[in-house]
């Protein structure tokens, strides 16, 4: 089909079923139509992936440029690039004539995003004297081995403004308001966090002089730069201070989708893709359900309005026990009829029933490891064929008991036909496909990451932790009306007991949901849903015509 807007043409070539596809326009910038991902000749294609299957899931269209084929374009054809992203790791040794040329590149009016290690280096695999070759385009010094020797990267906490973590586009959930750091007139006061760990430190290389005219977005406690805009000439360069590539590959993603996006939406302009079925933004509330106790707090969600909005996505652990063979407190899934009952009223609700591991929730999710699938994979069998049995239809989604999940447990889902499934790593993504060693994990599923509240990520974990109502409706108000201002998808978690407990934070956030959604601003949806949706996305080919 063809759209016109803004001055483009957007052409799309694709077989779409159920939901459209739709895009964000941004105002024209010279016929310039996709961003270049500058790599060093002979870089391993696998890491090279990380970065293209990012843009692929954010909707941005990048194309890999070897350092030889930049150089040997003319100056025009330079230009002809929206942007151009250096990233970390995959281009660390440069030519001077490289760094030249990319300075005259800004300077000409480009646009440069330049991640951590990226060209700094020489020839030699050494570091320039005093500080990286491309400081002055960058706004700061960095790379500064000669003043601090070994120390050069050390690894510190990060703070944003509440404006930089609201353009980043970093989720409510991900940073927390804690002591103010003052720098420039600027009060950097939202934290980077992350789910149970106290403290979040990231690797950065220790800064210097900052430029009078380089914006800050986000620094250390000790006023170290990890994120600036400097103009140089005509052109503009995103500096970050942060290895994105290796933290994505860490399973720690959020920050390479998050600066990807903002340098094509805020940086460039560029149209495209939003990874919402119709350009509606929305939640995935998951809700893990794993032993008998957990039926009487289904009938109160139930009458606490709960499940009249939706679809969810309900996973069950469907065994008769809970720590150890024997103990008699699981769901029965197969025995209990009242249990039957509760799984078959959802789904006819329309809410997606998924396995909530293997069969007997305490003892499978503390045991398995990466190297026992022999002895526990049949756990994984019973509670599918448990499920199955009930629903009378393939079990599509997954959730790991206690957040276990070795990658024998993703071969093994991929294999008997799940789709996708829950995962505590990558937080305050979407949806995404999972890196881990340089290598893409498995291309039959998508996992979806939780969006945490700082440090806990569920009622009844906030309610351990003694937090107040206030913060936890906060949070799950502006984490609605995230998703629906993005356009985009993001997953909470939860288990029935909790929920009570925060009964006016869950009536807040399906107050703003449904005010939301009559405006056609949001919709709840099933991981199934958007999984579905991600895979049809993948298949979509479409480029940009300047209708002129």
């Amino acid at each position: 089909m063809k759209i016109t807007k803004n001055g483009w043409i957007l052409l799309i070539i694709a077989v779409i079923a159920s939901s459209t596809l739709a895009y964000a326009v941004w105002p024209s910038f010279d016929q310039k139509r996709t961003l270049a991902l500058l790599v060093a000749d002979g870089t391993d294609t696998d890491v090279e992936q990380i970065w293209q299957q990012a843009a692929l899931e954010e909707g941005v269209k990048l194309e890999i440029v070897t350092a030889s084929q930049f150089l040997r374009a003319r100056p025009s054809d330079q230009k002809n690039y929206a942007g151009i992203v250096v990233p970390d790791k995959l281009h660390r040794r440069a030519s001077t004539y490289l760094t030249d040329t990319l300075r005259d590149y800004v300077r000409q009016g480009g646009k440069l995003m330049l991640v951590f290690d990226a060209l700094t280096y020489d020839l030699s695999g050494a570091y320039a004297p005093a500080s990286a070759r491309l400081s002055d385009v960058a706004g700061v010094e960095y790379a500064m081995y000669d003043k601090f020797g070994k120390a050069v990267v050390r690894a510190s906490p990060v703070i944003g403004t509440s404006e930089s973590v609201a353009r980043i586009g970093i989720p409510p959930g991900r940073t927390q308001v804690e002591q103010p750091i003052s720098w420039n007139n600027q009060t950097f006061d939202h934290w980077m966090t992350t789910y149970r760990y106290n403290e979040l430190k990231y690797p950065l290389f220790q800064t210097g002089v900052v430029a009078p005219d380089t914006k800050v977005m986000m620094l250390t406690p000790e006023a170290q730069v990890v994120a600036a805009r400097h103009k140089l000439g005509k052109g503009e360069t995103l500096f970050i201070n942060l290895p994105l590539g290796l933290l994505k590959n860490s399973t720690d993603g959020l920050l390479l989708h998050a600066f990807l996006r903002y340098f094509s939406d805020d940086f460039v302009g560029l149209p495209r893709l939003l990874p919402a079925p119709d350009g509606v933004g929305g939640l995935i509330l998951n809700i893990h359900v794993d032993n008998g106790s957990a039926i009487k707090s289904l009938a109160t969600l139930q009458k606490m309005g709960i499940f009249d909005q939706g679809p969810y996505s309900i996973h069950f652990t469907a065994g008769p026990d809970v720590n150890q063979f024997g103990d008699g407190f699981g769901m029965d899934v197969v025995h209990n009829q009242k249990t039957q009952q509760w799984i078959r009223y959802l789904q006819a609700r329309g809410n997606a029933i998924g396995n909530h591991g293997g069969w007997i929730h305490n003892y499978f999710g503390t045991r398995i490891n990466d190297s026992n699938s022999n002895e526990y994979e049949k756990y994984l069998v019973y509670n599918n064929d448990a499920m199955r049995a009930v629903t009378g239809q393939p079990i599509t989604e997954y959730s790991a008991p206690i957040g276990n999940h070795p990658r024998w447990v993703t071969d093994w889902i991929g294999q008997h036909g799940v789709e996708t499934y829950y995962t505590t790593s990558n937080l305050g993504m979407g949806p995404t496909r999972m890196f881990q060693n340089n290598a893409l994990i498995d291309k039959r599923t998508w996992s979806i990451p939780i969006t945490p509240f700082g440090r806990i990520a569920s009622f009844e974990e906030a309610m351990f932790a003694k937090q107040p109502a206030g913060p936890m409706t906060d949070w799950l108000v502006a984490l609605t009306n995230f998703v629906a201002s993005n356009n985009t998808i993001r997953q909470i978690y939860c288990h029935p007991i909790g929920v009570p407990y925060y009964a006016d934070s869950m009536h807040a956030l399906l107050d703003t949901a449904k005010s939301l959604q009559e405006q056609h601003k949001f919709k709840w949806r099933t991981m199934t849903d958007v999984a579905r949706f991600m895979t049809r996305r993948e298949d979509v080919e479409w480029k940009l015509n300047d209708q002129g």
